[in-house]
């Protein structure tokens, strides 16, 4: 545990670099400050080897809703944060891992991240995030949410990783060329990486997840 921590340590004083390069993009250009809501990394307390690990695409502004100020979190949190703030994407993923009997997994051996640990009010906000920073900016930006996503996958270990939303998937899976036993409808998409970690990317609708029970049994 010791070693997992230190390289959490270490990987977030790289994204604390990035968020300080963004505030200065703020203070020169207002859409960027308007948009940009903030930083970060874990949703969750850091497990060793977790049952699961969550991965969404990029957190959202209600922090900044709640509290009318930018997060900047790079702590562990005490509990997931499904359990510590309600909202309509950590009630359908607690109703999903109750219909799959694994509500206990979720509680006690779940982290969670993004795949993008910088905060926007939606996908479109963040893409034009992207888009308004200068370009060398981004582009490390873009190559650091792969690295240290690949990183915290290797270092935790976890049993099954669950994308929250097709576009997580479609970042997740690019970290990993070769993919045995892969499966995908229209509502869901799996492989497993190596011949033990299954990853599990599912179709949303805004916070709701598409055909739950379905999804409940690939879990």
């Amino acid at each position: 545990m010791i070693k997992i921590v230190s390289d959490y340590s270490a990987i977030t004083e790289k994204i604390k670099k990035y968020h300080s390069l963004i505030l200065k993009e703020c203070q020169n250009n207002p859409r960027i400050n308007e948009i940009y809501k903030g930083c970060q990394v874990l949703f969750s307390p850091l497990f060793e080897k977790p049952e699961f690990l969550l991965i969404g695409f990029n957190p959202g502004g209600g922090y900044h809703k709640w509290h009318g100020k930018i997060v900047e979190q790079f702590d562990p949190m005490p509990e997931l944060e499904y359990y510590l703030n309600k909202h309509s994407l950590g009630e359908q993923t607690k109703s999903l891992f109750a219909l799959a009997g694994k509500e206990n997994d979720l509680e006690n051996s779940t982290v969670k991240i993004n795949f993008y640990p910088w905060a926007t009010d939606n996908v479109a906000d963040f893409n034009e995030l992207m888009s308004l920073l200068p370009k060398d900016l981004s582009s490390q930006i873009f190559e650091c949410g792969r690295v240290w996503t690949k990183k915290i996958i290797e270092i935790l270990e976890p049993t099954t990783i669950v994308c929250e939303g097709f576009k997580a998937f479609d970042e997740v899976q690019i970290l990993f060329p070769e993919k045995y036993k892969q499966e995908k409808s229209d509502f869901h998409r799996s492989f497993l990486i190596g011949q033990n970690t299954m990853v599990l990317g599912y179709k949303r609708n805004q916070g709701s997840i598409i055909n739950k029970e379905i999804l409940a049994k690939q879990i």
